[in-house]
């Protein structure tokens, strides 16, 4: 293991002091869900989960305590939260800018079953931005919440420039992404988010996203949704 992994791993099994504390035999509760989560973690992402066995059973109380207090919380309960959350993954990027225990845990109060079970059904299109002004907006923000394809459109739209003008530009700002982790953590879920939305029409900037930023995708070689 890398010293920087081992860093990690050592920060993460500290994080359940923030959390309520966490008894020997509270380890093996909800062990399904928990072996579901990861399951559904690796492929969803193609990685796995890096954190410690008390963490994990400390961010799982807190789901089942914030639920019990609409709900009578049992393995069923929480397993389909989990499905819920997977399914809904888009809202926690967009909400938390990440995907993890910490997240799904804060979100646990807002949630009821039929949350968003018609709203998140359609993915985003062109039409979804036509109220957005995107020249004004830190564009970086937009690739995170629409993906690139359809912002990139968006602002050719609203500045009338070619299309080998626009996709010349960002992919300039998208390269400087690529030297530091947290930038490439932002670039990382851009790209993702491009990729779930599709595929696109036949008139958007980007129409063949993959090989037009191959030199970015190459970053996130080996996660499923870059294949």
């Amino acid at each position: 293991m890398q010293d920087f992994e081992r860093n990690l791993i050592n920060i993460l099994n500290n994080w359940y002091d923030n959390l309520e504390p966490i008894e020997d035999s509270d380890c093996v509760k909800y062990e399904f869900a928990k072996h579901k989560f990861r399951s559904f973690y690796l492929k969803k992402t193609g990685e796995f989960l890096k954190i410690s066995q008390r963490t994990e059973t400390a961010y799982f109380n807190k789901i089942a305590s914030v639920l019990s207090c609409k709900y009578e919380v049992n393995d069923s309960l929480i397993n389909q939260y989990l499905e819920w959350c997977f399914e809904n993954y888009d809202i926690f990027i967009r909400k938390y800018s990440g995907f993890n225990l910490n997240s799904i845990a804060l979100f646990a109060e807002h949630w009821s079953p039929d949350l968003y079970h018609f709203e998140e059904t359609e993915k985003p299109n062109l039409n979804s931005l036509k109220n957005i002004n995107v020249k004004e907006l830190n564009i970086f923000d937009c690739f995170e919440n629409f993906g690139i394809v359809l912002v990139a459109t968006k602002l050719r739209n609203e500045l009338n420039v070619s299309k080998n003008v626009i996709e010349s530009k960002i992919k300039e700002k998208l390269t400087a992404l690529t030297t530091n982790q947290e930038n490439l953590s932002r670039l990382r879920n851009m790209l993702r988010i491009t990729v779930e939305y599709g595929p696109y029409t036949s008139e958007v900037v980007f129409k063949n996203y993959k090989e037009s930023l191959k030199d970015l995708f190459v970053y996130f070689t080996g996660e499923a949704w870059a294949k």
